[in-house]
């Protein structure tokens, strides 16, 4: 992934040849290249474990 400073376009290549290395340009500035962002978890996922700790909370409390 090539990322520009000035604009913050971001630019992925999905199938590299690896025949040539070359500079994308945006701006009139040559890209840097970045590394790929980390993948977010679904928000299902991310309920689930929500959920769980929180019956993992009420679990613990003692009963009034």
């Amino acid at each position: 992934m090539y990322r520009c400073e000035k604009c913050g376009l971001v630019v992925a290549i999905e199938d590299p040849c690896g025949c040539v290395a070359c500079d994308l340009i945006c701006c009139e500035v040559p890209m840097k290249k970045v590394e790929k962002p980390k993948k977010k978890p679904a928000k299902s996922e991310v309920k689930a474990k929500e959920a769980e700790k929180k019956a993992q909370g009420q679990e613990m409390r003692p009963k009034s």
